[in-house]
């Protein structure tokens, strides 16, 4: 994959960006928003093998880069006319400075417009899920035109012990058109 916007590029991983994405998912500052302030514990050996599923074209992980600086990370996965979507901005002097919004336009927009994407699979919706907590996120998704489904009330613990909600949100081609138009 590959989308492009002016000093914004999306691209899909690859085996040399390994080294920054596990020291983005061992970092607890960056994966506090996800339930992991610890971090994954991660080994780069295990990235790789992540990364190497990106040959399929029912998912994939994605880097970030701004000025040709890798910044952060997305990824998508299609299930049943539905893709599932996750991002992070990893660098936080890139943070709350509308790259978000912008990078989830170019993602959703290729997602529910691509026609190679789509041969075998018409998106019908795009799902995600975000931490209660995380406003920021949450603020940015319903900017998108995303619909709050569901909330989940201690969904699940984090590695400290504590309970987290989780809010399950979903989007439309409708509604992202009616939205972002």
């Amino acid at each position: 994959m590959f989308l492009k916007k002016e000093d914004i590029l999306v691209r899909s991983a690859v085996i040399e960006d390994a080294p920054i994405l596990t020291a983005w998912w061992n970092d607890g500052n960056v994966m506090a928003h996800a339930g992991f302030p610890k971090g994954l514990g991660i080994t780069e050996e295990e990235v790789k093998a992540q990364i190497n599923l990106n040959h399929n074209h029912l998912s994939q992980r994605c880097m970030i880069e701004v000025k040709r600086q890798k910044i952060g990370e997305c990824n998508f996965r299609l299930k049943e006319n539905a893709a599932e979507i996750g991002i992070k901005i990893c660098d936080v002097s890139y943070q709350n400075k509308g790259l978000g919004t912008t990078i989830l336009k170019m993602l959703i927009n290729y997602l529910f417009t691509d026609n190679s994407l789509n041969k075998s699979m018409k998106v019908k919706k795009i799902i995600l899920d975000t931490n209660q907590k995380n406003l920021r996120a949450q603020h940015v998704y319903e900017t998108l035109g995303f619909k709050k489904v569901s909330t989940n009330i201690n969904a699940w613990k984090d590695q400290l012990g504590i309970w987290q909600t989780s809010i399950d949100y979903e989007l439309t081609i409708d509604d992202f058109n009616r939205q972002n138009n």
